[in-house]
């Protein structure tokens, strides 16, 4: 018996009180571990919510891009439906236009008016006259989910004024 206590004795220092817990750091590692789980779920639904809005912000650029492309293919001269700057249209022209990662891409030009120059010093009146045109283009991303349209002023010289 005197082994058993000498056993009991080297775990046990009988200077030290005894101290029950009964199931504190239990209690404490199930409020970390609430707290740890809430903090995951949010850092999960705050990517998921960057994700979305950055795949929605590509697609906006993809319109934008297809659209502004339709307007510089449109002042440029290089259609295949060749746009008249000259003469004052009486109707709108419109330009087909396709590409890739896009769909819908149409452009419309109208006549905006025209204005005289001053001309130089020499020729008060005599300057260049001016035709002013609006190129209004608008498409879609290949999906049609995002959608761009944009206006661009034209101006191209002319003889004279109508």
């Amino acid at each position: 018996m005197s082994q058993n206590k000498q056993k009991y004795n080297s775990f046990h220092n009988p200077q030290l009180p005894l101290v029950r817990q009964q199931g504190f750091v239990l209690i404490l590692v199930l409020v970390l571990l609430a707290t740890l789980t809430l903090i995951g779920v949010s850092s999960m639904n705050s990517s998921n919510m960057e994700l979305k809005a950055t795949a929605n912000a590509r697609q906006h650029h993809v319109a934008f891009n297809a659209v502004q492309s339709l307007i510089e293919y449109t002042v440029s001269g290089q259609t295949a439906v060749t746009v008249d700057f000259q003469t004052v249209p009486t109707t709108v022209q419109t330009v087909p236009y396709t590409m890739t990662g896009a769909s819908s891409l149409t452009a419309s030009v109208t006549y905006a008016g025209c204005a005289a120059s001053v001309g130089s010093s020499q020729e008060e009146g005599k300057g260049f006259s001016s035709n002013f045109f609006n190129v209004t283009a608008t498409g879609a991303n290949a999906a049609g989910t995002s959608t761009s349209t944009q206006v661009q002023g034209v101006r191209f010289p002319a003889a004279a004024c109508n």
